[in-house]
């Protein structure tokens, strides 16, 4: 897949499959793992005063346009400004199970980072921040994508698609990039975009806490095992025909002196 880093393009990053499974039944959801979910973006912050207005702020808003494999498996909210951290046109997530796969996508249209503004020299924008995953039996594979996303003097975005790549400032603050992370049960989230705000000490500080925009989550899918086959029932013996040897017993009355006799059958 070709990525690409100039400013106004569309970067898209990619894992390779994981926890490959080698099998070829038909497959289920792992009984111990959730199916599938994702949700738009989520925020946790502290912000130093002036970085938003003259007060500090503290910022929780939870996730937005969650979604998930039980229901609802899709959601959307329009003309998010997200306390003033983030603002988009619109914020979507859908998580779908059918049989032997489960996808789960999240999606930001039109976004802007006004908190990074102080850092970055101007507002970050994006076209697109999207993340994607999909589980089959044969492993878990996960993307995103980021279109005309520019950070400005915060950094360059990387170029590969290899995950969790990481750009900032030193103390200040931390992007990490198609950040994917594998959980203990085998399921596999990925974030877009996961900005990390390090404390107010620093030259430059915004405050300290976590930014994620475009989070999906994928179980790993299990096999179902196949059903046993059933043992066949021995062959029974051909029917006798022409020139088939048949053997008589000793003492059997077709012998006539009680010896071993072997007649063929006509």
């Amino acid at each position: 897949m070709r990525s690409a880093l100039l400013r106004g393009r569309t970067l898209v990053v990619a894992a390779p499959a994981l926890a490959l499974l080698a099998t070829a039944a038909p497959s289920a959801i792992a009984a111990d793992a959730p199916a599938g979910s994702a949700y738009g973006a989520s925020a946790s912050v502290s912000l130093l005063a002036g970085v938003l207005g003259d007060k500090g702020i503290s910022v929780e808003t939870g996730k937005i346009a969650p979604s998930n494999t039980d229901g609802p498996t899709s959601a959307e909210v329009v003309n998010v400004p997200l306390k003033g951290l983030v603002t988009a046109k619109a914020v979507s997530s859908s998580a779908k199970k059918t049989d032997g796969k489960v996808a789960s996508k999240a999606s930001i249209v039109d976004a802007t980072l006004p908190v990074l503004a102080p850092l970055a020299g101007a507002t970050p924008k994006a076209r697109v921040i999207s993340s994607e995953c999909t589980s089959t039996p044969d492993g878990i594979t996960a993307s995103s994508e980021l279109a005309g996303l520019d950070l400005g003097r915060i950094g360059k975005l990387p170029v590969g698609t290899a995950p969790n790549q990481k750009i900032g400032v030193p103390g200040v603050v931390q992007v990490i990039v198609n950040e994917q992370i594998k959980h203990d049960d085998g399921s596999l989230t990925v974030n877009a975009l996961h900005v990390k705000l390090l404390g107010g000490k620093a030259t430059g500080a915004l405050g300290s806490g976590d930014i994620v925009l475009a989070s999906a989550t994928c179980a790993k899918v299990a096999a179902t095992p196949s059903t046993p086959t059933q043992p066949t029932a021995p062959a029974k013996p051909p029917a006798q025909g022409p020139g088939q040897v048949t053997v008589i017993p000793a003492g059997a009355p077709e012998t006539g002196d009680g010896s071993l006799a072997t007649v063929f059958a006509q």
